[in-house]
């Protein structure tokens, strides 16, 4: 555990609404509602499942929805989060934040971009650095999409888009005409896919759309050809197996594809998606592959170099971390 809170990281797939950590959310609760919660939450159990997707989104609207609608919700929840992400040395992680959701609970989204910058800035400071991405939510139809791109493509803190949310029903090229409008902006466009459905959404989304940084990509594994692809293409996925494991979007932890991708040559990273309802941090996540699945040190370090490869930094930034890896 010495070894990976010394090591630099990078996670490149962290919601912000799902990453505050327990112990704030708790104290949040008790201060604003009066509410005690547990100490840990039963979804923290190692045998946990969750029965379905609807169940894991539940929980946000019982334990985060109520703190962001206080008055200084996000600001806490932002800090928070923050200060995770510099308690585990994390150099770089991208941070994906959903403006619909601020919207729905009434929170000023100008005032929302200054404490982003703020907070980003005191990040870096911290030897920090976050980019914020836009999730646009699959489920809310494509104009909604274009809406949310033409309303934050201007602003200099958004440095991408992310489509996520339920892929059944939804394909990505639908919202080609969204991505299009952020890619014009010159913004990184992701795509969460082969998360819930099979790779054919992974397919999709590189050969339809080009993208080059899939959320999960878990399915891809099913398909040969869509692997040499990935690999071909060089294509980054950001692989969440804790969370694929609670969701039952793999078997088991065991089973989850990650190594026979890294091994077939797929630049893979590892990433936490919601440690608020999966119980994992990133560092967690990592110790939790060394202890189950036997990963090495050499591994964490390629993946995370993996990671710093397809992060939006400047070429000095990226090869001064990239060199502290090796230390």
């Amino acid at each position: 555990m010495d070894a990976l809170f010394a090591l630099p990281k990078a996670e490149l797939h962290l919601h912000l609404e799902g990453a505050p950590r327990w112990a704030t959310l708790r104290a949040a609760h008790h201060r604003y509602y009066n509410t005690i919660l547990p100490e840990q939450p039963p979804w923290f159990a190692p045998n946990f499942r969750f029965a379905h997707f609807s169940e894991f989104q539940n929980l946000f609207r019982q334990y985060i929805h109520p703190w962001l609608r206080t008055p200084n919700g996000y600001a806490e929840v932002l800090r928070d989060v923050v200060d995770g992400l510099i308690a585990q040395n994390v150099r770089y992680a991208e941070l994906n934040f959903a403006p619909a959701m601020a919207a729905q609970h009434g929170a000023s989204l100008p005032h929302l971009w200054e404490l982003f910058a703020a907070e980003l800035d005191r990040a870096q400071a911290q030897h920090c650095i976050i980019r914020i991405f836009v999730g646009l939510m699959r489920p809310q139809g494509v104009e909604a999409a274009i809406a949310w791109v033409k309303q934050t493509r201007s602003l200099a803190i958004v440095s991408g888009y992310d489509l996520q949310g339920a892929e059944v029903g939804w394909p990505v090229a639908d919202f080609q005409p969204a991505l299009d409008l952020a890619r014009e902006a010159g913004k990184r466009i992701k795509v969460h896919a082969g998360e819930m459905t099979g790779p054919e959404s992974i397919w999709s989304a590189v050969t339809d759309l080009g993208i080059t940084q899939i959320g999960h990509g878990v399915t891809a594994i099913q398909d040969p050809a869509l692997v040499e692809l990935l690999r071909d293409r060089q294509i980054t996925l950001e692989m969440c197996p804790t969370s694929n494991e609670r969701l039952q979007n793999v078997s088991s932890y065991q089973a989850h594809p990650l190594l026979a991708l890294d091994a077939a040559g797929v630049a893979i990273t590892i990433n936490s998606d919601d440690p608020t309802f999966f119980g994992v941090t990133l560092t967690d996540e990592l110790m939790r592959l060394i202890t189950e699945r036997n990963v090495a040190i050499a591994d964490i370090k390629r993946w995370t170099r993996n990671a710093f490869q397809a992060a939006l930094l400047d070429e000095s930034t990226r090869q001064q971390l990239l060199a502290e890896l090796e230390l």
